[in-house]
């Protein structure tokens, strides 16, 4: 056991001592420091949002009731009787727009986008009640559930589960968690890219250097050096992962506030009919983060020893990834269903929007069980085949 932590610290800082490691390293923490400012200007500038965040975090815990659109609807309207110069004149051909502008001035941007994302018109957010509001909702599931052609039997699973959460809801303020979730998927794939960089060349490099002669005629050369190759891995890949990730969701959890992990997912997944709460979706996220991780470890792992090129393998994984980009048809009926499992759709904000069932599943329970089996292969796989390499004749 001693020799395999030997060997698994050894190989560890061989792949830390790449360059091309610390400079993809660095361009994923640039990426995640543009998308956050980005979600920073898109809410105007830092003072806007402070004072947004001091606002709203008051109003949070607040019963979504009647008198809760009534007071919001009020404070709107007040706001454009006291400048009819600036709202009317586009109330007139765009109320709906006029009314949203209106409700960022007086820093309730984020109670008008979380109701417009329920009712997806501008102008319905006006006039609307609470009634509305939650019939609206649940309308949404049954909705989004027909476009991707979801059985009945699917979709009244998930309804049973919506109708059995306590309502009115209480709002609550979560927008650094609304924009973490947003800015996940894009991260995620920053991750990925990192991973394939770091791993690449694991198993691969023994050959482009030719060391694998020596390596593999030597006692502790195959056994145990492939296990200690696989941890080393997997320990990078996590470590990357929580790097990358952790760093994203704490830079906006510190601009726009922590609070908020208690309220519902609907507060910032409006048609989600998971009942979670939103601290709890976000450890799901994580965990899926770092499952996926997993597996793109060791297929990438997998990949340098079978094609004994870093370059090859880090060629096929980005032709992987991007490959996830692409959707099938829904006509396509069960290869749709579990094309919605894919590892790169994982951290996407839809994945609490899937009301797919796969037997007694849910997506990401069987999500997590296809990627669990599936790093299992690869590893099997992998120990299997590098004990029986062979010196090539040279």
């Amino acid at each position: 056991m001693n020799n395999i932590g030997t060997l698994y610290i050894a190989e560890i800082k061989k792949v830390f001592q790449k360059k091309s490691v610390w400079i993809s390293l660095i361009l994923g923490i640039c990426i995640i420091l543009v998308l956050n400012m980005t979600y920073v200007s898109s809410d105007g500038h830092i003072d806007y949002v402070r004072k947004q965040r001091e606002v709203l975090s008051e109003l949070s815990g607040t019963p979504m009731d009647e008198k809760f659109f009534e007071d919001y609807i009020d404070e709107v309207h007040r706001e454009m009787e006291s400048n009819p110069g600036l709202y009317r004149p586009l109330a007139a051909y765009d109320p709906g727009t006029a009314f949203m502008n209106a409700s960022k001035a007086i820093y309730r941007n984020d109670v008008f986008l979380g109701l417009y994302d329920v009712m997806r018109n501008r102008a319905d957010v006006d006039n609307l009640t609470a009634d509305r509001f939650y019939a609206k909702m649940r309308q949404n599931i049954v909705d989004d559930a027909g476009d991707m052609r979801v059985s009945d039997e699917e979709l009244n699973v998930w309804l049973e589960e919506f109708d059995g959460i306590e309502k009115p809801l209480d709002y609550t303020y979560a927008l650094g968690y609304y924009n973490a979730i947003n800015v996940l998927y894009v991260v995620g794939w920053a991750v990925f890219i990192v991973i394939a960089i770091s791993l690449s060349g694991v198993f691969a490099d023994e050959k482009t250097s030719r060391t694998d002669a020596v390596i593999l005629s030597t006692r502790k050369g195959r056994g145990p050096l492939c296990t200690a190759k696989i941890l080393a891995g997997i320990s990078i890949a996590v470590i990357e992962t929580l790097l990358i990730l952790g760093l994203c969701i704490l830079m906006l959890l510190c601009i726009y506030g922590f609070k908020g992990s208690g309220g519902r997912i609907q507060s910032i997944i409006a048609a989600s009919p998971w009942d979670i709460a939103i601290g709890r979706m976000l450890g799901i996220y994580i965990i899926l983060a770092l499952v996926t991780g997993l597996l793109f470890a060791l297929s990438n792992m997998l990949l340098s020893h079978i094609t004994g090129s870093a370059v090859v393998t880090m060629a096929i994984h980005t032709a992987i990834l991007f490959g996830g980009l692409f959707n099938v048809p829904e006509s396509t009926g069960i290869v749709y269903k579990f094309w919605q499992l894919r590892p790169t759709l994982a951290l996407y904000f839809g994945t609490f929007l899937n009301t797919f069932r796969y037997g007694p599943f849910n997506n990401v329970q069987c999500s997590l069980l296809i990627y669990f089996a599936l790093a299992a292969v690869f590893a099997a796989i992998l120990t299997v085949s590098y004990r029986k390499s062979q010196v090539e004749s040279r």
